[in-house]
């Protein structure tokens, strides 16, 4: 097991105390699966995403009290795991296979200054920066240039 931790914000005026990440290396277990200690309280989290001020994650521990069918939901994470390995947050997956309106009430933010230590996989994407996607520039076909579309295209007037 080792462990390394955030540094302060910049962002906010008040000191935020580093958080200790510490990842287990036994891989035996769910992998996704973290334990987060948020005000002296324990929870049993999947991390959705962090950034400079908070932690955002779904609780395990409300779901059943919440009605969330944990098995469903722990094999979707365990989809998108080995889908994506990180790349996009869960909330993007859920959101995509429209579990989203199921799962919001154990989706939880935590404040990042009362955050003390978080044990297991810490997904972190940085969603702030937009994705660029080049485009090609259109060109325009000379006038006596002739146009042959490709057999497999219907004609309009058949």
């Amino acid at each position: 097991m080792w462990a390394f931790a955030l540094g302060e914000s910049k962002i906010s005026k008040r000191k935020i105390p580093s958080l200790i990440i510490e990842h287990v290396s036994d891989r035996g277990n769910l992998h996704m699966l973290s334990l987060l200690e948020h005000r002296r309280d324990k929870y049993l989290v999947i991390v959705d995403n962090i950034d400079d001020e908070n932690i955002t994650a779904y609780v395990l521990d409300y779901a059943q009290q919440e009605g969330v069918d944990l098995r469903t939901f722990i094999e979707v994470a365990e989809e998108w795991l080995q889908k994506s390995n990180g790349e996009y947050p869960l909330s993007f997956e859920l959101s995509r296979r429209g579990l989203t309106h199921g799962t919001r009430r154990i989706y939880k933010t935590f404040d990042l200054a009362y955050v003390t230590r978080l044990i297991g996989r810490a997904f972190s994407i940085d969603l702030t920066t937009p994705v660029r996607v080049r485009r090609r520039r259109a060109t325009k076909i000379p006038a006596g240039v002739e146009i042959r579309p490709k057999a497999s295209v219907i004609p309009l007037h058949a």
